[in-house]
């Protein structure tokens, strides 16, 4: 084997270890991430009935944490891209198409059949989501001390309801891989 040829299989090697990193680095910074989200959640469903300050202090912190995970997923997803653009910049010459030529196996239309979502992709509308259900929850807690008007706790459940299976429908739209 020629030292070009080895130079070659050595970069895509490293190359596609690294991706794989990536993306095991990316589970793994949504897992820490949620565990202050998950925390979060917890302690504001623990404080509100009984101490509404301290509950925004808790939102206004799942909110930054949940703006922090959808940046780093964000960030996460850029080096994974990066990383596959070079495994498939190389691929032919070591493996040939064995990552980017994709033939589906499963033709059908059930409901229960593959799919063509990005994981990552749907992670991030999700921590985008979170960021939204914090951004809500703190809105509505300003708008209770400040406003006079109040709006009924029935029209906030179904906007948030209507707002939820319109971003749902959303994700199932935007979330689909690229390739």
């Amino acid at each position: 084997m020629s030292d070009d040829k080895k130079t070659q299989d050595k970069a895509f090697e490293v190359a596609l270890a690294t991706r794989n990193f990536e993306i095991e680095l990316f589970w793994k910074r949504s897992v820490f991430f949620w565990g202050f989200i998950a925390s979060s959640f917890v302690g504001y469903a623990s404080l509100i009935k009984a101490s509404s300050g301290l509950s925004v202090v808790i939102a206004c912190f799942g909110f930054v944490c949940s703006f922090a995970w959808a940046l780093v997923n964000r960030g996460s997803k850029r080096w994974q891209e990066n990383w596959e653009l070079i495994v498939a910049d190389l691929e032919d010459e070591v493996t040939g198409s064995l990552f980017t030529k994709r033939e589906s196996k499963c033709k059908g239309t059930s409901w229960l059949s593959a799919r063509n979502y990005s994981v990552s992709k749907v992670t991030i509308a999700l921590s985008d989501f979170t960021v939204l259900i914090w951004l809500a929850l703190i809105v509505w807690h300003v708008m209770r001390q400040f406003c006079s008007a109040q709006i009924s706790e029935s029209v906030v459940v179904l906007m948030i309801s209507v707002a939820s299976i319109i971003y749902a429908v959303l994700i199932a739209v935007k979330g689909r891989s690229s390739d």
